[in-house]
């Protein structure tokens, strides 16, 4: 290490000393160059002058012209070896005199480079050896086009070598003195830098492996002291920092991972910074494509909200809108990302996504229920009211007349009790997530209670009423609502069965699930009306149905006994050949 050091500082001075002298002979040469430049300019306006003062009409001699005006300027100049030379030439390049050499032997000027640019009108300069004298001169050419000549002034540079000496004498001394005082010194600073620098490169070395908390050993109050010192706390902060910010990385990701609702934030030119994995979910992006970077358009192929998200970013606003994608309804809000550095400012954008095709979906369910549920209610109510008027009316007083009204009467109040009673408990069945009192219920057991309550109204039609399984069959759930589901259906197969037909139940073990079949022989569902067979007070024939004492709720009960109990229900049904609804239930 010393070595090096003694070495870089030798190698340092000698670079330093050689640039000084190559930049001190330059800039010693340019302003020479310079000083003499701008004394030959002079020297080519005073001729400019001298041949505007000459009359047009005489024939000039300007070789004699030349050399008279040298032979003056050397008289009257130091004798510094700098000899002018003045020569004069058209502006086809003929040489028409010169203050050296016969002009008529001169070769044609014109490929010079002073000469051409005098000739495009500008002072024309140039450095080169004069093939004619054989020495380095700096030529000025000026352009006297009043009578199409070319005034060029040109003097030998055999200064620069002198000035160049002199600063290779000064620098030698300059470098021997600088080289001892090196040697002195280089020893001193290499023992006082090395053990501290040493220091610090096994330190930063254990904070580039990630151990934060390395610590120098501060012996002096120097620089390098101050150094050493500087460089502990800047690991303390910077542990301190990565901690922090590693901390802060895991509670961000965990916090947008776990959001329910998508996000995607971008910049000012709508490039994507963040998206959760619900926002990839929704937008249907392949979680595996990178994406970070790209521009949100690429992706999210939707005018409406790449349009509120743009003007979100340019008016600083938050916008927000509904926006339907294949078979989902999204809300959608974009939000401007605030610029902590310029208060009005932003740098860029967030999409909120909420999925809320479900809460439309029950949005319009409600709306339907309550708008069934009301004219449902008030039908036998308007029937109730429309008799009571009449019986107050007179009626009452014929005993016949009155008994038949009464009677109505009582049936509507026991349709209205019926439907009261489907609508408590269809709401009971929704709110519940999991049934209480719960018992393993023999499925024969139950079909028989069923069959029992329900054979009066099937001796009327000649219904046969049937229950075949090959195992006897346990369900573990609330007996009431087994009651109703098999209630309801059956009750359904008598009233929508024909003459002389048969409700038919068979329960097996299938595939770990209890598979039963409730199917009758009635008069069936047509194709159409199967896929809102289940949907609340949904009839497939309206005055029939009522007729024939039924709320609309009866299959959407059972519907939702089967959901409660995580199972799933279907029907098969064909016109004129009877219906068959199928559940299945976990063991």
């Amino acid at each position: 290490m010393k070595k090096r050091i003694f070495k870089y500082y030798f190698i340092l001075i000698f670079l330093v000393l050689l640039l000084s002298m190559f930049f001190t002979s330059m800039i010693a040469q340019k302003y020479y160059k310079a000083e003499v430049e701008n004394k030959l300019k002079s020297i080519a306006f005073s001729l400019e002058y001298l041949l505007q003062e000459t009359p047009t009409d005489t024939s000039l001699d300007y070789e004699n012209l030349a050399r008279d005006y040298v032979k003056r300027h050397n008289a009257n100049s130091e004798p510094s070896g700098e000899k002018l030379r003045i020569t004069f030439i058209d502006f086809s390049g003929k040489v028409l005199g010169d203050s050296e050499a016969n002009f008529r032997e001169m070769e044609n000027h014109l490929d010079r480079k002073e000469i051409l640019e005098a000739i495009e009108g500008s002072i024309g300069t140039d450095i080169r050896v004069s093939k004619t004298v054989n020495t380095d001169f700096l030529y000025v050419a000026f352009p006297f086009r009043q009578q199409q000549v070319i005034i060029r002034a040109s003097v030998p540079l055999i200064q620069i070598n002198k000035i160049n000496d002199m600063v290779r004498f000064y620098s030698l001394l300059t470098f021997l003195a600088a080289l001892l005082l090196t040697g002195l010194i280089s020893l001193r600073i290499t023992t006082s830098i090395t053990r501290p620098l040493n220091d610090l490169i096994l330190a930063s070395k254990e904070i580039a492996n990630g151990n934060y908390s390395k610590k120098i050993k501060v012996n002096s109050a120097d620089e390098l002291g101050q150094l050493a010192s500087y460089f502990n706390e800047m690991g303390s902060k910077l542990d301190a920092t990565m901690t922090d910010l590693h901390n802060k990385k895991i509670e961000l990701e965990s916090i947008v991972d776990s959001m329910t609702n998508g996000l995607v934030a971008v910049d000012n030119d709508l490039r994507m910074i963040l998206i959760n994995p619900i926002a990839y979910k929704l937008f249907a992006i392949n979680e595996d494509q990178e994406i970070i970077g790209s521009k949100i358009t690429h992706h999210i192929r939707n005018n409406e909200i790449n349009k509120i998200l743009r003007e979100t970013i340019e008016l600083n606003k938050l916008l927000e809108c509904d926006v339907t994608m294949g078979n989902k309804i999204l809300h959608i809000s974009t939000s401007p990302i605030r610029s902590m550095k310029r208060s009005g400012s932003n740098s860029g954008g967030i999409v909120f996504i909420q999925d809320i095709t479900k809460v439309r979906k029950l949005e319009q369910l409600r709306t339907e229920f309550v708008s069934n549920v009301t004219h449902e209610l008030k039908t036998p109510i308007t029937s109730i009211r429309g008799f009571i008027e009449t019986l107050k009316n007179g009626a009452i007083n014929n005993e016949k007349v009155a008994n038949r009204f009464l009677e109505i009467i009582d049936i509507e109040a026991d349709r209205l009790y019926a439907l009261i009673e489907d609508i408590l408990q269809l709401s009971e069945i929704e709110s519940k997530q999991k049934d209480n009192d719960l018992e393993n219920l023999s499925t024969s057991a139950l079909v028989d209670e069923v069959f029992e309550i329900l054979q009066p109204l099937a001796d009327e039609k000649e219904i046969i009423l049937q229950y075949c399984a090959k195992d006897e069959l346990f369900i573990k759930a609330n007996k009431n609502r087994m009651k109703q589901l098999f209630l309801n259906l059956v009750d359904n197969g008598i009233k929508y069965n024909k003459l002389h037909g048969s409700v038919n139940i068979t329960g097996i073990y299938e595939k770990g699930k209890i598979k039963i079949s409730v199917k009758d022989t009635g008069i069936g569902i047509p194709a159409e009306h199967l896929t809102r067979i289940f949907e609340r007070f949904y009839r497939v024939d309206k005055g029939r149905s009522r007729d024939m004492g039924g709320t609309g709720l009866g299959i959407s009960i059972v519907k939702h006994i089967v959901h409660l109990y995580s199972g799933n229900i279907t029907v098969n049904s064909e016109v004129d050949k009877g219906t068959e609804f199928i559940i299945e239930l976990p063991c």
